[in-house]
C-alpha cells in the first residue's frame, strides 16, 4: 500500500482509468478534456486484451449512465466482454443518490459467484459512491467525523466526503472479508481516481501555499491498496505514477506481461513519477514542465 501520482484533480475520472488500463501516459498527448472522448479506437490496447488474451473473461462495471464519458463505446473497443453499468444493479444499497461501494460490491460479488468454476475474471469496477457534490444534504448518510473549527470553516462539505470515505472503509473489510474466505486465488486492487473537489481555502490550510512542484504534487496523490487471499511480497512507501499501475499489477500477479509492461517497468526505475505537474526522477528529484531533463532521463522517455 502506498501512493499513485494521477493526473486530474477534483474530477476527469476517465483520464485515470484510462492511464490505468492501458499503461499510456497523458503527459505525452496534446491537451484534451478526456482520452476517453478523444483517443480511444476500436481494438483499443489494453488490460482488457491482454487479459481476455491469457484467458479471462473481461467485465467492466460502473454504476452510473454507461454514457458517461462515453465509457459504453470505448470499453466494447477496449474488449471487454461485459459492461455492468447503472441499469444492470437492481436494488442495491445507496448512499445519498448514489450506489453505495457496499452495494457496488454486493453486486460484485453476484456477478463473481455467477462465472463458472475455474473460469479466470477480471473485474474493472468504477465506483459512484463519492462522487462530488458535498455540499448537498446528508439524507442517509451517518455523520461519523466531525473536522477542526479551522478545517470547517474552511469547507463545511469537506465533512460529507470524509465521512463517505469512512463508509468507503466499511465497505472495503466487508469486501476483503468475503474474499479472505474464497479458496480461488484473488487480488483486489483499490485506488483513488483523484482527490475530492472541496474548497481551495480546506486544502490551503491543509497542505499550505508553497507554489512549488512538490506541494502542487501533493494535491495529484491518491492512496492505494493491493491485496491478496495468498502470500504476495509484502511493501509499503511505493510510490508511482498512474501510468505503472497495470504493470504492477501483471507483475504481483505473476502473469506473462507484454514487451510494453515490461518497458513501463524498467521506465518506472528510472522515472517513478510521470504526470502533467512534473517528473521525479529516482533520486527524488522534480523536474517542472519547463526545466531540462537529465539526458540519461530523456533517453529512457518515449
Amino acid at each position: 500500500k502506498s501512493h499513485l501520482y494521477v493526473q486530474v484533480f477534483g474530477g476527469g475520472t476517465s483520464n485515470t482509468e484510462y492511464e490505468t488500463l492501458t499503461g499510456h501516459s497523458i503527459t505525452f498527448l496534446p491537451y484534451v478534456i478526456s482520452a476517453y472522448q478523444a483517443y480511444c479506437k476500436p481494438a483499443e490496447y489494453g488490460m482488457a486484451t491482454t487479459l481476455k488474451a491469457q484467458g479471462y473473461t473481461t467485465v467492466a462495471m460502473h454504476p452510473n449512465s454507461s454514457a458517461n464519458w462515453n465509457r459504453k463505446t470505448v470499453y466494447e473497443d477496449m474488449g471487454f466482454d461485459e459492461f455492468i453499468s447503472q441499469s444492470h444493479y437492481g436494488d442495491v444499497e445507496k448512499l445519498r443518490n448514489y450506489v453505495s461501494d457496499k452495494g457496488n460490491y454486493d453486486r460484485l460479488i453476484s456477478r463473481y459467484e455467477e462465472k463458472a468454476p475455474g473460469e479466470k475474471l477480471f473485474i474493472f469496477n468504477v465506483t459512484m459512491q463519492n462522487h462530488s457534490g458535498y455540499a448537498q444534504g446528508w439524507n442517509n448518510l451517518t455523520k461519523t467525523i466531525r473536522l477542526s473549527t479551522q478545517l470547517r470553516t474552511a469547507d463545511s462539505s469537506a465533512e460529507q466526503y470524509i465521512a463517505l470515505a469512512q463508509a468507503s472503509d466499511d465497505a472495503l473489510e466487508e469486501l476483503i472479508g468475503y474474499y479472505s474466505q474464497v479458496e480461488e486465488p484473488t487480488l483486489i486492487l483499490l485506488f483513488g481516481d483523484h482527490q475530492p473537489q472541496v474548497a481551495t481555502n480546506f486544502y490551503t490550510d491543509v497542505l499550505g501555499t508553497a507554489p512549488d512542484t512538490a506541494l502542487a504534487q501533493k494535491k495529484q496523490m491518491v492512496p492505494f491498496v493491493l491485496w491478496a487471499n495468498y502470500d504476495i511480497p509484502e511493501a509499503q512507501g511505493v510510490e508511482l505514477s498512474l501510468n505503472y499501475l497495470s504493470a504492477l499489477l501483471m507483475d504481483t500477479a505473476n502473469l506473462p506481461m507484454t514487451g510494453y509492461q515490461k518497458y513501463l517497468a524498467r521506465l518506472w526505475e528510472a522515472a517513478p513519477v510521470i504526470n502533467t505537474v512534473g517528473i521525479r526522477d529516482a533520486g527524488g528529484n522534480w523536474y517542472g514542465e519547463n526545466e531540462a531533463l537529465p539526458e540519461e532521463l530523456e533517453e529512457e522517455l518515449p
